[in-house]
């Protein structure tokens, strides 16, 4: 008995465009694909409806690290130091851009050593604009995931365009990378046999974990591509001393279990979904509530109208008694600058010269307006600028104000000699402008 459709679809980077899958009969079949935009690297619109999306190899960075252990609590650190060497360290925002998982652990064969764990952290390109749908999918993991990839093989495909290579090892996935050429030819050739190289350079470096290194168990090449030059094949061949077969790519299919790898703007419309359901839910319930508080509301509308009137004669009562407050206040305000002698302008003034070194720096302009304070100076270098900023913004007697560059030491290319300019501006922390 054939199994009953799904309503499971899977975008997927396909040869020279976008494919849509969808799961009928137990199977996944093609059923509408989408040429790239002349141009565009990301390629064409993205399915609306898709539920399953593979990220391009081509969006992703993919890492091999080998470890001494497997403790959750410490891998994630090992991860993040190797990532944050290499320059590959996502930064922190929304979604989750790394995910790592330990694709093979070897014995070392030798009692009392622990064995090794060979890990595969995969990290987003946000610079990547990916093409997602526009509902947002369910589920997200990398493209050679969703393949049937032969184990112990360099498998070789094309991919929006480009060629994209990847490694297995006993059936685990365990590196795979964007390759610059479209073509399949010799300058493919030799740039996959540099993929490999800086590989085996970033294996152990003693001769009994040779075993253990990424590329050991290697033992064959599959290239799909329908068009590939057998000429081609043979230089790949000799390259890499390894057997080489042109095959068809296979259909994709659903891995059993996916990344924890989350685009940005997926995890922002999840959360706005949330807020959504949860607004929704407190809508019913106040909905709900509305029908009891109603009967309450007449019950206590006359009673609320009455101490309404005795309050509005209350307020009526305190204006006539304290509303001249306000009003003095405000006179206050503005005579308060004249009365305290600490904020007078020239008292600022000379405040503020009091941090100026005896030389490579001056001020061209000094204003006060209201509680601001506005500096313009120039100073023989940018580093002459800085200390003295740092010195006025330290000083103990302009600590009342809170201070910030305008513009921070540049040096005034209309000049020769080098001289710099600035502009300074405090803000008074306990009052506001008259």
């Amino acid at each position: 008995m054939a199994k009953q459709d799904s309503d499971t679809t899977l975008c997927f980077p396909g040869e020279n465009g976008w494919e849509l899958w969808a799961e009928k009969s137990g199977r996944m079949v093609c059923v509408e694909t989408r040429p790239m935009k002349e141009g565009s690297e990301e390629g064409s619109q993205p399915f609306r409806s898709a539920t399953h999306y593979a990220f391009p190899v081509n969006s992703v960075f993919a890492v091999p690290i080998w470890t001494a252990t497997d403790a959750p609590d410490m891998l994630g650190s090992l991860v993040e130091m190797q990532l944050e060497k290499s320059g590959l360290k996502p930064d922190s925002s929304s979604g989750r851009m790394l995910d790592y998982r330990t694709v093979q652990k070897v014995d070392s064969g030798e009692e009392g050593k622990s064995p090794r764990n060979l890990v595969l952290a995969t990290v987003l390109n946000s610079d990547y604009d990916h093409p997602l749908p526009d509902k947002g999918a369910r589920e997200f993991d990398v493209s050679p995931r969703f393949l049937n990839l032969p184990g112990n093989h360099i498998v070789i495909w094309r991919e929006l365009g480009r060629l994209v290579a990847a490694l297995t090892r006993n059936g685990e996935v365990v590196y795979f990378q964007g390759l610059n050429s479209n073509e399949f030819d010799v300058a493919a050739v030799q740039e996959i046999r540099c993929v490999l190289l800086g590989l085996d350079g970033a294996g152990p470096v003693s001769n009994e974990e040779r075993s253990q290194d990424i590329l050991s168990q290697i033992s064959g090449i599959q290239v799909w591509l329908e068009d590939a030059d057998k000429a081609v094949v043979e230089e790949l061949q000799k390259a890499l001393d390894m057997d080489a077969i042109i095959a068809l790519r296979p259909d994709p299919v659903l891995p059993n279990d996916y990344s924890g790898l989350l685009p940005g703007v997926i995890a922002i419309q999840r959360e706005q979904q949330k807020r959504t359901l949860l607004i929704r839910n407190i809508m019913l319930a106040l909905a709900a509530c509305y029908l009891v508080f109603l009967a309450i509301y007449f019950f206590k509308y006359f009673k609320v109208i009455q101490e309404n009137g005795q309050l509005s004669e209350q307020v009526t009562e305190l204006e006539d008694e304290y509303g001249w407050i306000s009003s003095f206040e405000k006179k206050w305000r503005e005579i308060e600058p004249v009365i305290d002698g600490q904020t007078h302008p020239s008292e600022l003034l000379h405040r503020c010269t009091l941090q100026l070194p005896e030389k490579d720096v001056r001020f061209t302009s000094f204003a006060v307006k209201g509680s601001t304070i506005t500096i313009i100076g120039e100073c023989r270098d940018p580093n002459a600028g800085r200390r003295f900023g740092a010195k006025l913004m330290g000083a103990q007697a302009m600590s009342d104000y809170k201070w910030e560059w305008l513009q921070r030491p540049t040096v005034n290319t209309r000049l020769k000699d080098g001289t710099a300019t600035f502009r300074l501006q405090g803000g008074y922390k306990y009052g506001n402008d008259a």
